[in-house]
């Protein structure tokens, strides 16, 4: 650790409050740093210059970029590990720890494992550690303990959490002068716009750049004028500290904000559905290759500029700069007159160099050599030494210095052009790989195109934005006639820098391609060796470009790289491909805030007063019990002896009228719909293509093309899209309303239900007037519209009560009151659950499966045949599977001994698994314990002896029998009754 460095003089690019200081701990340490600052500037003002462990040689590693581009600057933060300490912003009381390491990060014992870097040639994990086969456990133990880095703290509370998802005309994902250029450009149209970047603030590289932008106006202040014009505009909305992690089809932009001390959540997911984006996300440097390019003291040309400009600290005392672009000479004459020692200036091009700042070079005395560059940073943990070679490998000279800007040219950040299916090709004149085709709706602006010049950047942006509003119908075509003309006329793409190898940098050498994985140029060269000469491949032989930083560093170079050894033009080898997430996420974050969201039944209140226990179910809230006794038998038993009420309002209710109406039922529904009548309900099932049951309710006609019909629970919120999808191509006029909300349903059950009935209406609801899967629409207690169905899930006289959701508690009560000499009492969905499985009645979802046809369940005959013209849904697939002997059927089972009863989803077993157990309960009114299973055909016959197994009871096996359903009742005479 060197000493703590002072800061410069306030400046107007800085991003830091000298007044306000933040205390922090770094291995226990205290250190201070000031607001604005984010942790890893705070060590290196602090004197850190190890920042943390490489993950397979344990070699040091130190501040090399400031955008979180590799694992360098991982840290355990406040006991989250693997954060990114460039972008994290300090805050009061932070706890920082190295992570990876053995000791500190200044003494890993680890270390010597940089010694043994022979014995770890390409692919090596692939090969060793196998032979003898009986030590492979012993290595699998010991590579798993070594691999990965941070320990995981199974303690660590997340901070809170949110969630956005928004709908956008255009999003522009860069805040860069393009990026902005854009926002602005396409907002002129009244388009709704959201703005996406990385850092804190707008800007882009304008932000610590004091070179001119125009006469008198240098770059931050051009930044800060297009930044108060973003900030101006009411429809465009600005995300900054803001990492975009994805791009997925029709444009849909993933991506997540880091929280500052002002926001109520610490990280926020953030999911745009945008009609087009625009990509503005700039360029990285491209790393340059020689022997340690990763010792600490090597660093980016932005981030040491960054430090000295943003965060007002000299990032060395004396230093070499061995670049491939004119930002790097811009830096070392900027730097130079902050009062860094520059040595020397480097510059791997032979030409192209800006003739202002060579001059400035000069004035300053400053050694400028072209076609040089840095082939070997020495220094035993930290850098104290650069050795220069010119390209032709004729000279050599050697300078004492702790630190080395280095950077072999620029690379374009195209990753979400890449996830947007964007057609990349090399480009010969910029050393880039350029969108050659983009998608419709997907369009790309400022420098990963290439610009460089402040004007074509912008007019890029402009163009980039206008093309966009002219997506979303903008009549913006004299704009955009304009920007391109005036693209045209500013100065093009600037020749890229195609240095790639350092001279003399033979194959022994540690230059690395790949920070994160510890990969070097010479696995790349084993790599091609072994057959894995293309760029996929020799990543995931050497796991170039695998670890956090998704191929940042590596991601240009390796195809390069590849190209070189291969013998051929760069042109012949593309990069790999890029996948989502391209900046890693917490889990959390896409779960999102800890909100337990459910809805409640018109009736939640009212069942709590009477001691209901409720339990989620789907996106309900329903009472499960109303005693302390999970079993319900008391609730149970009272539905079989007097009368029991219960809530049943999340079923699905739905209106479908229309002229079309009955064909779109008769498409979805596998029954007969002409035997659809005004005083009767009929019981249908929806299959889906593969011909099985997805769904179940009951229907009846109200008028002519005017039906009401009831679907399970959890189809509720996906039915009417499904009658839409499956009716999408015929023309169809029909409407569907959903009534679930809007209606409150209450089943009352029981031999005396009748009674309560009858009390509440003076129509006549007797047998005879009102039989079984009847019809009725009544007027209760009054003056209380209902539509009431008979029908009888629970195996009982049972009549189901649809109301208006306003007048459900008042229905509730006055049936209450009206049973109570009967006995009436509410019950839960256990007790219902029992009752429905007494009757060998199945619930959807519970005991069925998506494998699972109407015959596999014994529901064939609700298949009408007889209407090939409708083309029902699933038809083919039932015809198919009708005569299918070996497929999992539903069957009813009774234990052998009925004080065992197994567990839902116990296994049903012989020498093999033959099913499962999908519902299983002890019947008190039938002294059984009973259930319903999903078996194998070969043991689907009734008297075959089953064997259930459940591990914790003690048991070896459960044996069972299969029996027909229903078990209770089965002539049906109580529910007609």
């Amino acid at each position: 650790m060197n000493k703590p460095i002072g800061r410069l003089p306030p400046s107007p690019t800085q991003r830091i409050d000298p007044g306000k200081t933040l205390s922090f701990t770094y291995e226990g340490k205290k250190f201070t740093g000031l607001s604005g600052d984010t942790v890893a500037t705070a060590l290196y003002a602090g004197g850190v210059r190890i920042f943390s462990r490489s993950i397979k040689y344990h070699r040091p590693r130190g501040l090399y970029s400031l955008d979180g581009e590799c694992s360098n600057c991982l840290m355990e933060i406040d006991g989250l590990p693997n954060v990114r300490a460039e972008t994290t912003l300090l805050r009061e009381g932070m706890a920082v720890k190295a992570q990876n390491v053995a000791g500190s990060a200044d003494l890993d014992l680890w270390g010597i494992m940089d010694k043994l870097d022979w014995a770890m040639p390409a692919g090596f994990y692939y090969r060793a550690f196998h032979k003898p086969y009986d030590m492979w456990p012993f290595f699998l133990k010991r590579i798993r303990q070594a691999a990965g880095i941070g320990r995981m703290n199974l303690n660590w509370e997340p901070g809170p959490r949110d969630q956005l998802f928004l709908n956008a005309d255009v999003c522009v994902v860069g805040g860069g002068p393009s990026g902005m250029s854009a926002a602005l450009s396409a907002a002129e149209y009244g388009l709704r716009v959201v703005l996406l970047e990385t850092r804190p603030w707008l800007g882009g590289f304008y932000d610590w750049r004091i070179r001119e932008y125009e006469s008198d106006l240098p770059l931050y202040k051009r930044a800060g004028t297009l930044a108060s014009q973003v900030a101006e505009r009411p429809n465009v909305r600005l995300f900054t500290h803001t990492f975009v992690n994805g791009l997925w089809g029709d444009n849909l932009v993933t991506a997540f904000q880091l929280g500052n001390s002002d926001d109520p959540f610490e990280e926020r997911y953030i999911e745009i559905r945008a009609g087009s984006v625009v990509v503005a996300t700039g360029t990285i440097e491209r790393p340059l290759l020689f022997e340690n390019n990763e010792r600490p003291g090597v660093m980016q040309v932005a981030s040491a500029h960054r430090l000295a400009r943003t965060y007002g600290l000299l990032p060395g005392k004396a230093a070499v700069f061995s670049v491939g672009q004119n930002l790097g000479l811009e830096a070392a004459v900027e730097l130079a007159d902050l009062g860094l020692r520059v040595l020397c200036v480097a510059d791997c091009r032979m030409e192209g160099h800006d003739p202002e700042l060579v001059e400035a070079l000069s004035d300053r005395n400053i050694s400028f050599r072209a076609g040089w560059a840095a082939s070997r940073a020495e220094g035993d943990r930290i850098l104290s030494e650069v050795l220069l070679t010119s390209l032709d490998g004729a000279n050599k000279e050697r300078f004492k210095c702790d630190l080395l800007v280095a950077s072999a040219g620029r690379t374009p950040v195209n990753g979400l052009l890449s996830l947007g299916q964007a057609k990349m090709a090399y480009d010969r004149f910029t050393n880039f790989f350029l969108p050659e085709e983009l998608p419709p709706g997907l369009h790309a602006a400022g420098r990963l195109l290439g610009y460089n010049h402040p004007g074509s950047i912008e007019a890029s942006g402009r163009l980039a934005g206008v093309a966009a509003a002219i997506d979303r119908g903008a009549n913006a075509y004299k704009a955009h006639r304009e920007a391109r003309e005036q693209l045209a006329a500013s100065p093009g793409p600037v020749r890229g820098s195609k240095h790639l190898l350092a001279p003399g940098n033979g194959l022994r050498n540690k230059s690395f391609i790949c920070f994160d994985e510890d990969a070097t140029v010479k696995h790349i060269a084993q790599a091609c060796q072994a057959g894995f000469d293309t760029p996929e491949l020799a990543k995931r032989f050497t796991a170039t470009g695998t670890g956090p930083g998704q191929g940042g560093i590596p991601g240009h170079n390796l195809p390069l790289v590849m190209s070189r050894f291969r013998g051929e033009e760069a042109e012949a080898v593309l990069p790999t491909r890029v996948r989502p997430p391209l900046v890693p996420t917490l889990l959390g974050t896409y779960a999102g805030p800890k909100h337990d969201v459910f809805k409640r039944t018109p009736l939640h209140d009212v069942q709590e007063k009477q001691g209901a226990v409720f339990r989620r179910v789907g996106v309900w809230k329903r009472a499960r019990y109303f005693s302390e006794d999970l079993s319900s038998r008391e609730e149970i038993a009272n539905v079989h002896r007097n009368v029991g009420l219960i809530d049943v309002s999340t079923l699905g209710k739905f209106r479908i009228f229309g002229p079309d109406a009955y064909k779109a039922l008769e498409r979805v529904y596998a029954g007969d719909m002409t035997r659809v009548r005004e005083d009767r309900v009929r019981y249908v099932a929806m299959c889906n293509e593969d011909g099985c049951l997805i769904d179940d309710g009951v229907i009846v006609k109200l008028a002519e093309n005017d039906y009401y019909l009831t679907t399970s629970t959890g189809r509720a919120g996906s039915t009417i899209e499904w009658f839409r999808f499956q009716t999408r191509y015929d023309g169809w006029e029909y409407h569907m309303v959903n009534q679930t909300d809007a209606m409150a349903t209450v089943n009352l059950a029981g031999p005396r239900a009748r009674e309560v009935l009858q009390r509440l209406t003076e129509e006549d609801v007797s047998n005879e007037a009102f039989p079984f899967t009847g019809y009725r629409e009544l007027r209760l207690a009054g003056d209380i519209g209902a539509r009431v169905i008979r029908i009888g899930f629970v195996g009982e006289l049972s009549y189901e009560l649809h109301v208006p959701a306003s007048q459900a508690v008042c229905l509730w009560d006055r049936i209450t009151e009206a049973g109570r000499e009967f006995g009436i009492k509410p019950f839960g969905l256990e007790a219902q659950n029992v009752l429905r499985l007494e009757k060998g009645h199945l619930i959807i979802g519970q005991d069925t499966e998506i494998r699972t046809t109407l015959h596999d369940l014994g529901l064939g005959f609700l298949w009408h045949r007889d209407k090939p013209w409708a083309k029902t849904v699933g038809v083919p697939a039932l015809r198919f599977t009708e005569t299918q002997e070996e497929r999992m059927k539903l069957v009813g089972f009774k234990m052998d001994d009925p004080s065992q009863t197994p567990g839902d989803g116990a296994i049903i077993v012989d020498d093999t698994i033959l099913g499962y157990v999908s519902t299983a309960r002890y019947s008190e009114i039938l002294g059984e314990s009973i259930g319903l299973a999903l078996v194998d055909a070969s043991v689907a016959r009734t008297g075959t002896k089953l064997q259930a197994f459940q591990e914790g009871l003690g048991v070896d096996r459960l044996p069972a029998t299969v029996v027909r359903t229903p078990f209770y009742d089965p002539e049906g005479q109580r529910q007609r009754m």
